[in-house]
């Protein structure tokens, strides 16, 4: 054999052996490859895994939260609901008060919140939109639900799980902060009726003051003084008394102590405009001859005036001082033409010297009804008005009652 061949052969061999070499080192190399591969894809599928699991947890735990929460939301939200319906119950007690207050002129009528709108649960949240004193509760929280839909499921997100972009506040921060604001609403509204009633306290104390005060100029007793039982045309009902109890709270306690003083001002006013305390003419009028001992102008004598003698024209209208019935219209010597107007509480006014008269006996008057002209009739020397104001029949000064008449009028600009 030759050298040369022997030579190829044995390259020929060494070429063979480092290929199967190479392929068995290969072959052994891929396997682990691939096992450490499959290794990692198995890794990455348990912590995936892991991960929905720790996923399905929280949602689990926040669904129990939110309905332990749900229940502590109803609770809140059946409280503010029993509220805002107190609140309104007492609305309709300020608001009926201040109308009784402003209809009969002792008052203007406060500034009042508005009513309460109803609760409608269920109704979702409005972040605007509020109409009324309090924002509308709130419909009741609901639970997550079971199977949320992963972010980037539908492969319109971008960015992965964390995408940058600025989280929205949670609902039950939303939820806590409209709770909030209907209960700061409820209780301002609270502190307004409150107030309001406080107000009308004070304008109806200082009403009874001026009221006390103008009849004690006349010199009656307010207590003996009886008001006409006087009603609008169209009300009635059985009677139902409201019942408060004054240790419930200072509304309460300030609309059980403010009831007395409404009912004592309502009945000072109404015996007030029974009393003739407006004067019998337009205009200021000065007086010729007043009330009490006097030089009688045609003996020079002393003697009584049962009246005051007003300076006035011939024709002059003259006015009744308060409504009443007339009892006399007609000639009555000394006086001439006079008319007598009987009133409440035993009073009565007489308008005396008239050149006419103008209503007949039986009439009832007004305040402010033109009963008669000015004249000179009767036992007088020129034209004037001679006014008397009676108690049970016996004179009186009139100027008391004028007297507190200006008293009140000036009060009341």
């Amino acid at each position: 054999m030759r050298r040369s061949t022997m030579l190829a052969g044995l390259a020929w061999l060494a070429l063979t052996t480092a290929g199967c070499g190479t392929a068995g080192w290969y072959m052994l190399s891929r396997d682990d490859l691939a096992a450490r591969l499959i290794a990692r894809e198995t890794a990455r599928q348990y912590a995936y895994e892991d991960r929905i699991a720790a996923l399905r947890a929280d949602i689990d735990r926040y669904a129990s939260r939110a309905l332990l929460d749900q229940d502590g939301v109803e609770s809140r939200v059946d409280e503010l609901a029993s509220r805002q319906a107190e609140l309104e119950s007492r609305q309709s007690l300020v608001t009926a008060l201040a109308d009784t207050l402003q209809s009969s002129g002792l008052m203007p009528a406060p500034k009042l919140p508005l009513r309460a709108q109803a609760i409608k649960p269920g109704e979702p949240i409005r972040a605007s939109g509020v109409t009324s004193f309090a924002p509308i509760l709130p419909g009741k929280p609901m639970p997550a639900p079971e199977t949320p839909s992963l972010r980037g499921a539908d492969g319109t997100a971008q960015g992965g799980w964390q995408s940058g972009e600025a989280a929205a506040e949670p609902p039950a921060k939303r939820l806590e902060a409209a709770l909030t604001t209907l209960d700061s609403a409820i209780a301002r509204t609270s502190d307004a009726q409150l107030t309001a009633l406080k107000d009308m306290d004070e304008t109806l104390a200082a009403t009874q003051k001026r009221l006390r005060s103008a009849l004690a100029d006349t010199g009656l007793n307010p207590e003996r003084l009886a008001a006409p039982a006087t009603a609008a045309a169209g009300m009635g009902g059985p009677f139902v008394p409201v019942k408060l109890d004054a240790s419930a709270g200072p509304f309460e306690a300030t609309l059980s102590a403010l009831q007395p003083r409404v009912a004592s001002v309502m009945r000072l006013r109404g015996a007030i405009e029974q009393l003739p305390l407006a004067k019998p003419m337009a205009g200021d009028h000065g007086f010729t001859s007043n009330f009490g001992y006097r030089t009688d102008p045609f003996t020079r004598g002393l003697a009584m005036h049962t009246g005051v003698d007003f300076r006035a024209e011939s024709g002059s209208a003259i006015l009744a001082t308060a409504p009443g019935k007339v009892v006399v219209a007609e000639y009555n010597g000394g006086y001439g033409n006079m008319v007598e107007i009987e009133h409440a509480n035993g009073l009565s006014t007489r308008y005396a010297h008239m050149s006419a008269i103008s209503v007949s006996t039986g009439q009832i008057v007004k305040t402010g009804t033109v009963v008669g002209r000015v004249g000179t009739t009767g036992r007088s020397t020129g034209p004037h008005l001679h006014y008397e104001t009676r108690i049970n029949d016996e004179p009186v000064d009139p100027t008391r009652f004028l007297r507190a008449g200006g008293k009140l009028l000036a009060s009341a600009l």
